[in-house]
């Protein structure tokens, strides 16, 4: 395995805007699944989790995400906020908006969101987001995120092959996974920012993001 296919987790740390200490599980069977758990036990915001490959990766409404290793970026980010009418729509906002921007730094132009919080490119899914809430004494969310950054067209399984796409087939180069990481992980704290500061301008800014209907398959 090249060194840049290994996510190391003293780079992703460093690069985190929480200054909390990354962790990457060899497997897994979903990220957002560990870190529901570890917010139960009192992880604090900022807490992230990679994995390199998921055994049962979703994304809405339960549908199977396929995680290939070491291909694309599976992680989860917990953050500690009010579950309210205010916050939901913002954080299933928040991470789409950074997606959009990372992309943007790494050259790959006219990403835009498919509503609530898919980055679809010419037409083809590129990444998905799954928000999962808990409420009470202590509420939280977790935020999940596929990404798919170094999958050729044959690596996608066959009902995906007219409908998704990657970092590489968009640009036609391999990236190292930790950079684009952690081009995304900056992307994240400016959007959580927004999210705690200003939730109207961060909504805002998605709305001026999204793809017309006719844009969007609908596989």
């Amino acid at each position: 395995m090249q060194a840049d296919t290994v996510l190391d987790e003293s780079f992703l740390t460093a690069a985190s805007p929480w200054n909390i200490p990354v962790r990457v599980l060899p497997v897994t069977t979903s990220s957002n699944d560990e870190l529901l758990s570890l917010g139960e036990t009192g992880s604090p915001t900022g807490t992230l989790l990679f994995a390199e490959r998921q055994t049962a990766g979703r994304g809405q409404f339960q549908r199977v995400w396929a995680s290939a290793q070491p291909l694309g970026l599976w992680f989860s980010l917990l953050l500690r906020l009010e579950i309210s009418d205010t916050t939901i729509p913002a954080l299933s906002s928040f991470a789409s908006v950074a997606l959009v921007e990372t992309l943007d730094e790494l050259g790959i132009r006219e990403a835009r969101i498919k509503p609530p919080n898919d980055l679809y490119l010419h037409g083809r899914k590129m990444a998905g987001i799954l928000v999962e809430t808990r409420t009470g004494k202590h509420p939280f969310a977790v935020v999940g995120i596929g990404l798919n950054v170094n999958h050729r067209l044959e690596d996608f399984p066959p009902e995906l092959l007219k409908s998704a796409t990657s970092l590489l087939i968009a640009s036609g180069q391999r990236f190292n996974r930790n950079h684009v990481a952690g081009v995304l992980l900056k992307a994240l704290g400016r959007s959580e920012e927004l999210l705690r500061d200003n939730p109207a301008a961060l909504l805002a800014v998605w709305n001026n993001l999204l793809i017309p209907d006719p844009e969007i398959r609908q596989d």
